[in-house]
């Protein structure tokens, strides 16, 4: 039978009479309450209310949720975020004229370089010339908005160029798109979850056996151009074999020209550092500052300058029935039109059949390896110079991770091959005196004007002048200096770099880095975990204070035992606690007594994993069983908790030496 209580206001009122019990049921009891003289009754079963009541509870509940996702939204959307996410809004409302003057100069030096190089990278990569300056435009243009480092030039590289020859040699432009696609996705999602850390899993001396390979099989693959041969190759070994099977045929024509640009731009690089020279510092011409700033601009527009004056040649020999030179032929004029990546293509099996396939199917043929190397690559070289040209400031690598991928992914609409940093244009763009990222506007926009009006006179640019180009600047990205320091400092980290440098050089690059990284990490798991465990004799002289709650002193110079001290130097994980269980053993061995005190000394030991902690309960056990003690001095808390709550080992075990001697 229900219940009833009287209240005020309730949620039955006199228009609902029938709700409204007056006379309760002989089986029931009555529970009436007044709320003040005056104030309006209503009688509502205990069911009803507890009803009402959970009701209540039931709001309440959703509000307090509310306002607490409302507090976390205020707490991540905030202005800060914002601008970290557009970093173009903290530098646009105080742009002026200045640095737009400042930011045209630089842009103008950069397009220079960019241009040559990218039609250079294209054809490293086995890509039509118009791709690599698709490439060079539209990275920039997103850099401008999302960007945090006024200095970078993103565009093509030499080393993501010759990672995509092998796909490209496969599948066609297709794949380069298709790769620039799914590296920029990748990227992205990487950013956005914050997973950069994935990049410091790649030591400096990988990166340095890598970018070294990397440089000597570019220019192996450019030595056709140089010397103006035509075989089948493009890997390092393949391409010298060829080299020297076909020496009968070089043409020396293309090899003298090859080999003069290449003087003469190793010559003009120098340039701008001639007023240093011992021999010039007395020639007061030199520190005129137009004189400084003309050997600054023929220095940063070698490439360029070379470009021009070889395609003039060549057409003048052209036209007048003398040329020998293998020229680049026709390149396709023109800007990229604006569509979806290939993510279906058609390919001829045969004279009658043609293959169609998808966009699974060509991932399946890329590999795991290749769409997960390519966005790993690039972030590697983004990141390293964005570091590079912070200025002493902390780098936004997570930004640089998403600007980098939106780069790629809009690329990839312009019919792209993927993107990364260059240190040679970025060392440009750094000494021309650039002021915002806006400088991207401006060598974006000289690269269009050339895709537009300037493709048709490529046709007339020798094959080695490009060859050329591409030498002088990637020859420099042999990292041989790193090994002079890391003989005289770490010799054995010497190892992961050769074993990168040959396996990138002779087997494939991304087999090269994936071994190089995995051999790395490998070998600091072995020597890291690998702790060295001194061992010194405590003299009969000692008081130790327990870390029981009684704090009791004990004097162990009346224990007739032997008392050993063992130092271990680092924290505890199960590589590592076979060595200090083989130590004991030793300690045991040599000192041939029937008991011994042996104090483990673990104050630097600041962790220990559930392996070692399960080794050090079976050695306390069995030195137990033999007679002898164990005893843990100077044990963290947390260390010492884990082992006498899961481990079982009696709190009397832990102390902490407050005098002794050590005899080591």
């Amino acid at each position: 039978m229900s219940q009833w209580c009287i209240r005020p206001g309730g949620p039955f009122s006199q228009e609902e009479p029938s709700a409204v019990r007056t006379e309760p049921s002989p089986h029931s009891r009555m529970e009436a309450k007044m709320y003040g003289a005056g104030s309006e009754l209503s009688i509502v079963s205990r069911s009803t209310m507890s009803t009402w009541i959970s009701d209540n509870n039931f709001v309440d509940e959703i509000h307090k949720k509310r306002r607490r996702v409302c507090k976390r939204w205020r707490k991540t959307c905030t202005r800060d975020l914002l601008y970290r996410r557009l970093p173009f809004l903290s530098w646009i409302t105080k742009y002026d004229f200045s640095k737009l003057l400042s930011d045209a100069n630089a842009g103008m030096a950069v397009s220079l370089t960019a241009i040559p190089q990218t039609i250079g990278y294209a054809a490293v990569a086995g890509l039509p010339a118009q791709i690599g300056l698709y490439s060079a435009f539209m990275g920039p243009l997103m850099y401008i908005f999302f960007g945090t480092v006024r200095e970078i030039s993103v565009g093509p590289n030499s080393v993501l160029a010759l990672m995509i020859n092998s796909y490209v040699s496969e599948g066609g432009v297709a794949y380069a798109v298709i790769l620039a696609f799914l590296t920029g996705i990748i990227q992205l999602i990487i950013g956005l979850l914050n997973l950069g850390f994935i990049v410091d899993l790649i030591s400096a001396p990988v990166i340095s056996g890598f970018c070294s390979a990397a440089a000597l099989t570019a220019i192996a693959t450019q030595m056709k151009g140089l010397l103006g041969l035509k075989f089948q190759g493009s890997n390092f070994l393949g391409v010298w074999r060829g080299v020297f099977e076909n020496l009968s045929d070089i043409n020396y024509y293309d090899a003298g020209l090859g080999f003069l640009t290449i003087f003469i731009l190793l010559i003009m690089r120098k340039l701008n550092c001639m007023m240093n020279l011992e021999v010039f510092k007395g020639q007061s011409w030199l520190q005129n500052r137009w004189i400084s700033r003309v050997l600054w601009f023929l220095s940063s527009s070698r490439n360029a300058s070379v470009l021009i004056f070889s395609c003039l040649a060549a057409y003048l020999l052209e036209i007048n029935g003398l040329n020998q030179l293998t020229l680049s032929g026709d390149i396709e004029p023109g800007l990229p039109t604006f569509k979806l990546p290939p993510f279906q293509i058609e390919r001829q099996v045969d004279d009658d059949e043609i293959q169609v396939l998808n966009f699974s199917d060509i991932c399946a043929e890329i590999g795991a390896m290749g769409i997960a190397l390519f966005p790993l690559v690039s972030i590697l070289e983004q990141v390293a110079i964005a570091k590079t040209y912070s200025h002493g400031k902390s780098t936004d690598a997570t930004q640089e991770i998403i600007t980098l991928g939106i780069g790629n992914i809009a690329g990839s609409f312009v019919g792209a091959m993927p993107i990364s940093a260059s240190f040679g244009r970025s060392a440009v763009q750094s000494s021309s005196g650039v002021r915002t990222p806006m400088v991207n506007v401006f060598s974006s926009g000289v690269i269009l004007l050339a895709l537009g009006l300037l493709m048709p006179a490529f046709y007339y640019l020798p094959k080695a002048v490009l060859a050329a180009v591409v030498i002088s600047s990637v020859m420099f990205l042999v990292e041989y200096e790193e090994i002079k320091p890391m003989w005289k400092s770490r010799r054995i980290e010497l190892l992961p770099l050769v074993l990168t440098f040959l396996s990138c050089l002779f087997v494939n690059m991304e087999f090269g880095i994936i071994l190089g990284a995995g051999f790395h990490l490998l070998l600091l798991l072995h020597l890291g975990n690998k702790p060295k465990i001194s061992v010194g004799e405590i003299q009969a002289i000692n008081v130790i204070k327990t870390s029981t709650a009684e704090s009791t002193m004990v004097n162990t110079s009346a224990i007739e035992a032997k008392r050993i001290r063992l130092i271990c130097d680092r924290s505890l994980h199960f590589p590592g606690i076979e060595t200090f269980r083989s130590r004991i053993n030793e300690v045991i061995h040599d000192e041939g007594c029937e008991k011994l005190i042996i104090i483990a000394d673990l104050e630097r030991v600041l962790e220990m994993d559930y392996t070692s902690l399960k080794v050090l309960k079976c050695i306390y056990a069995d030195l137990q069983k033999r007679e002898h003690t164990l005893i843990f001095d100077k044990a963290n808390d947390v260390i010492q908790q884990h082992l006498t709550t899961a481990m079982e080992i009696p709190v009397s075990a832990f102390i902490q030496i407050t005098r002794h001697n050590i005899t080591v």
